[in-house]
């Protein structure tokens, strides 16, 4: 069985790096152990957590393909692709579908500023990076093989959400984000393993 989450290093809250077959992907690079060589940075919105343009500068190169929802186009003045929700681009060797992403109530995460989670394939995997979001009901129509979901914080879902959007997806493997600077986080994420039926994978922050 392939080993879904080869190649993957998290960083902080939503910041992870994809290194697989060949290609190396980067979605809110914050937070950075090390310099990189990206070939595609996605953006999911623009809180400070999530757009660092210090740690982009770090990874982005005179060829990387910079994606961002369309309401950062005054902070990205040279980027590549602005998306929608439900936008999908295909590009030399990935296609990215733009999902909604945001809290059905609160003030920080609005329907209407059109943020982003984002789906992909890599190497014959299937991601579901979520960004900063609720379970949606628009989640039922994603299907991935790993979902990474932002949980057990502010303005996240709870442990009990997470898994229901892990189901929804199909996903075989459910990766907690965000959840580090909650002092009961661990615990937290720890029940979600007793309620999910695929496996649930507590990564080792790269520091």
């Amino acid at each position: 069985m392939t080993d879904f989450l080869d190649g993957v290093t998290w960083f902080r809250h939503s910041s992870l790096r994809i290194r697989r077959g060949g290609v190396e992907i980067h979605v809110d690079p914050w937070g950075l152990a090390e310099k990189g060589d990206a070939d595609y940075i996605l953006l999911t919105h623009p809180h400070y957590d999530n757009f660092s343009e210090e740690d982009i500068a770090k990874v982005r190169g005179p060829d990387t393909v910079v994606v961002a929802p369309t309401n950062m186009r005054k902070q990205l003045s040279d980027v590549d692709h602005l998306l929608r929700p439900g936008d999908l681009i295909q590009l030399d060797r990935i296609d990215i579908l733009a999902v909604p992403a945001h809290n059905r109530e609160g003030k920080f995460h609005l329907a209407e500023s059109g943020w982003l989670g984002y789906v992909f394939s890599l190497d014959d995997v299937t991601y579901f990076h979520a960004g900063h979001t609720d379970l949606l009901d628009s989640m039922a129509g994603i299907c991935c093989d790993v979902a990474f979901l932002p949980c057990c914080s502010d303005y996240t879902m709870g442990p009990e959400e997470a898994v229901e959007v892990g189901e929804r997806c199909g996903a075989s493997i459910l990766v907690p984000l965000h959840w580090e600077d909650n002092e009961d986080g661990l615990n937290e994420v720890g029940r979600m393993t007793e309620l999910f039926s695929g496996k649930v994978e507590i990564l080792e922050r790269k520091t």
